[in-house]
């Protein structure tokens, strides 16, 4: 026999959470009490600040009465309230809120904080609430008339709620209806809406405004230009109502209704039907108007508490009353039925399209008359082609040290034409004395080695200071990824060599010597590299001295000898370059045939077949804006105005650019092009990601406050979350960590482009706090974006190029060959037009 369980009594807390629940079922209920509570304090001015939905922060202050500070130690209990003392006045109750139990339930599921000052007090009180209690005392603090309530973390103790909240979009269009409604009854009342962190509100109405002109401002002038108002007094029933409602004219695919009992927001079902059935002699079947209906009932008539969130009333002779206001509302319609006002579009008038004024307006027509354009006018004369490429793209820089020649260029210019001369006035006195060939030779290397011995020094000084720092020199090869490297070269033997080639003609060589200073910068052809490296890197001054002849031919043979040296070099270097042009074409046929182009350095490529990262990929498509896909396309890089801006053409137009939002974008595509296939730059010495976490935390970027928790203990948590996903990074994002939480490599999303090493902290840090672990698309987005962020960062120290050659010769080509805009870039001035031909030609009549 089964007997009866113990009828036990509920745990405060459980009774507490319960009851909250069912009268604070999501963010939009708790903004309707509190803006309720702003109203009855008589405030003008309310403005709500939303985080994600209003889940994370919601936030409202109004410039009301205020709370007395006595009164701050019981304002969060349940069943306190300053607008109701016996129940019998419920049954002229005038004011919004009568239980006292919205802010209890608020401080139940919520962080709640409460910063009030009332006109007699000469400073603002702050207090923190947690399930009804003070945590502690109120302290004064700086704050204006008026009340601001803060509730974060809404429903962090009721897990289930919050999962199915998750839809942060959908509340925040609730909390939006909430306020437009309450915005259109209370036009004497001015109402802000914002999300945080945006400067620009979502709705922003004035106070002392009217009813007509917030609807405008809220739905639209179509419909307000259709609005009827009507007034009804019935002194029988002792009711009023004041409606505005769209006239036969105004058609909408779902109903906007908006009703008002004694001032309360309410939800009426047999109101709503009874619109519904009287429209439906006026509208076309499936569309529905615009209803907002104040109604003024006697307060005995009326019973408020019927439902936990007071969205439903119960008063009395309902039918009768509803059927007042149907008469009404019908016979306003009839009335204005009686015409109606439609708006086309007007069709212009048929013509007769002849042959000869197809030829006048397209000169294409016809195939014979296609070559025969029009002349085009000054104004409108492109003069560039993109196609067009600068030689600066090809110096065939080798070394750091022309970097340091050309800082100091204009004073080392006169002392190398000295020299030089010296030089020449001394070979041609030892050519009259008969002075042998090695002798020259050795001259002319001990002069140049003394001229640049300081220089040598620098160089071996900066190459051999050990660093963390992402270098060439610290990147080697691996079975499944190409990895860059640079091969030392020793300056030295390298100058030798030239050298001996050009010993008998002094005048080339201080020609040859003047030209490289006045030409050198950081760049470095990749061509070029490997012409050096095969035909000097494998030999030392010994063996070329070797194979110079050993006699002492006359300065004639020796400059034919020089000559003949130069073509062989001149030989190889073409053939070389002539393969690897043939290669290059090769590469670039294959992957023209891929709507993106692969920008990885991997000999191989592995076929990506999972469906979130195709997913993105057809985002990135769709979104695509093709009007900036066609000026990108046609660009002519004009120069850099700081590291952020850059001025391009674009046919006749000049157009101002934000580079980092389009390498931003850039690499994002090549993130999700070049899926698990990136080439990989390896640390010389891998990097602790906790040391990286904590000098994250202690940028201002970071944000970090006590209130966090201790750096070290969010260095660790970092670090444990980065190591759990090591696998997956490393075989998808080439992001490899050991496992004693060292970061040992990054990608290589652009060849010769080389991310800011001052950004890594942050970039770890937001890996472990900015993507979404949880689901695999949202992942695999969340980390491209965070990588294309960093990768976004231009190097101010770049190891061979300085800033505004990887801006024009790398991250542009880029951008013009395969980025493919978004949308939001047309209106958000990344790609800006300040000026064109056309407005040029005005001002200064000539180009």
């Amino acid at each position: 026999m089964n007997l009866p369980a113990k009828i036990k009594k509920l745990d405060e807390v459980v009774v507490n959470r319960i009851a909250a629940g069912e009268i604070i079922q999501r963010p939009a209920n708790a903004l309707k009490e509190l803006i309720e509570n702003s109203l009855d304090a008589k405030a003008t001015n309310i403005q709500i600040i939303v985080k994600e939905g209003g889940l994370k922060l919601l936030q409202i202050q109004d410039n009301g009465t205020g709370i007395k500070k006595d009164d701050m130690e019981i304002v969060c209990e349940r069943f306190t309230t300053s607008k109701l003392q016996n129940f019998e006045d419920l049954k002229a109750i005038s004011t919004f809120g009568f239980r006292g139990e919205a802010l209890a339930s608020i401080s139940h599921i919520a962080l709640l904080t409460i910063t009030t000052k009332t006109s007699d007090e000469k400073c603002a009180y702050r207090a923190t609430y947690i399930d009804s209690k003070l945590k502690e005392p109120p302290k004064p603090c700086a704050g204006n008339q008026g009340t601001t309530i803060t509730i974060e973390n809404l429903f962090y103790n009721v897990a289930t709620r919050r999962k199915a909240l998750s839809n942060v979009s959908e509340e925040f269009t609730k909390i939006t209806d909430i306020i437009i409604k309450y915005a259109i009854h209370n036009p004497k009342v001015g109402f802000i809406l914002k999300k945080h962190g945006e400067t620009t509100p979502q709705v922003r109405t004035t106070h002392n405004s009217t009813k007509m002109n917030n609807i405008r401002i809220l739905y639209g002038n179509p419909v307000a230009r259709e609005l009827l108002e009507i007034e009804l007094e019935d002194e029988s029933y002792q009711f009023k109502m004041h409606a505005l409602i769209t006239n036969p004219n105004y058609t909408s695919k779902r109903m906007i209704f908006l009703l008002f009992i004694n001032n309360r927001l309410v939800e009426s079902t047999p109101i709503k039907k009874m619109l519904e059935e009287t429209y439906t002699i006026y509208l076309p079947k499936k569309t529905h108007p615009f209803c907002y209906i104040s109604l003024e009932i006697n307060s005995n008539n009326v019973d408020v508490n019927v439902h936990p969130t007071k969205h439903e009333v119960r008063f009395l002779h309902e039918d009768s009353i509803i059927e007042k206001v149907k008469l009404a509302l019908d016979e306003k319609l009839a009335g204005d039925s009686a015409s109606r006002t439609f708006y086309l579009q007007a069709r212009l008038p048929k013509v007769d399209v002849t042959k000869e004024t197809l030829k006048e307006v397209l000169p294409e027509f016809e195939k014979e008359n296609s070559e025969k354009q029009k002349k085009i006018h000054q104004r409108e004369l492109i003069r560039t082609d993109s196609s067009d490429q600068k030689l600066d793209k090809f110096n065939f820089t080798i070394h750091t040290a022309m970097k340091i020649a050309r800082s100091n260029s204009s004073e080392r210019m006169e002392s190398s034409i000295q020299t030089e001369k010296m030089l020449e006035l001394e070979i041609s006195n030892d050519i009259k004395n008969n002075v042998t060939t090695d002798d020259i030779s050795i001259d002319v290397k001990k002069i140049d080695i003394a001229n640049n011995e300081s220089e040598h020094l620098n160089i071996i000084t900066n190459d051999s200071k050990p660093s963390q720092s992402i270098s060439s020199e610290a990147i080697a090869s691996t079975s499944n990824n190409s990895v860059v490297s640079t091969n030392n070269i020793n300056l030295n033997t390298y100058q030798e060599e030239v050298l001996l080639m050009s010993e008998s003609d002094s005048d080339d060589s201080c020609n040859e010597e003047q030209n490289g200073i006045n030409k050198c910068n950081d760049s470095i052809a990749k061509n070029a590299r490997k012409r050096v490296y095969q035909y000097f890197g494998n030999k030392n001054i010994e063996d070329l001295e070797k194979e110079l002849p050993e006699t002492k031919p006359d300065i004639n043979i020796k400059e034919k000898n020089n000559d003949n040296k130069m073509e062989q070099y001149n030989k190889r270097c073409t053939e070389d370059n002539v393969d690897s042009i043939s290669q290059t074409n090769v590469t670039k046929e294959n992957k023209s045939i891929q709507e993106f182009k692969s920008y990885s350095i991997n000999n191989f490529r592995r076929e990506v077949k999972l469906t979130s990262v195709l997913k993105l990929r057809k985002e990135v498509e769709d979104n695509c804006h093709q009007g900036l896909r066609e000026i990108l396309s046609n660009l002519i890089f004009v120069g850099c105005i700081d590291e952020v801006s850059t001025l391009i053409q674009s046919g006749v137009n000049l157009y101002i650019c934000n580079t980092k939002k389009l390498a931003e974008e850039l690499f994002y595509e090549i993130m999700l092009y070049d899926f698990a296939n990136y080439g990989v730059i390896k640390f010389s010495d891998p990097i602790s990601l906790y040391d990286l976490a904590i000098l994250g935390l202690e940028t201002e970027e970071a944000g970090w406050t006590e209130e966090d928790g201790p750096k070290e203990e969010l260095a660790t948590s970092v670090k444990e979350l980065l190591l759990e996903k090591a696998d997956m990074m490393k075989e998808y994002f080439s992001i490899v960590i050991d496992k004693k939480g060292n970061l040992k490599s990054l990608p290589i999303l652009l060849d010769k482009y080389f991310p800011f090493e001052g950004g890594l902290p942050i970039y770890i840090l937001r890996l472990s706090t900015e993507v979404d672990w949880t689901t695999e698309q949202p992942c695999f987005q969340n980390i491209c974006r965070e990588t294309a962020r960093y990768f976004s960062e231009m190097n101010p120290i770049h190891n061979t190029h300085d800033w505004k050659y990887v801006t024009e010769h790398i991250l542009y080509p880029a951008i013009k060959e395969s980025l493919l805009p978004p949308k939001h870039f047309a209106h958000d001035s990344t790609i800006l037009q300040i000026t064109s031909l056309p407005d040029l030609y005005k001002v200064f009549e000539r180009c």
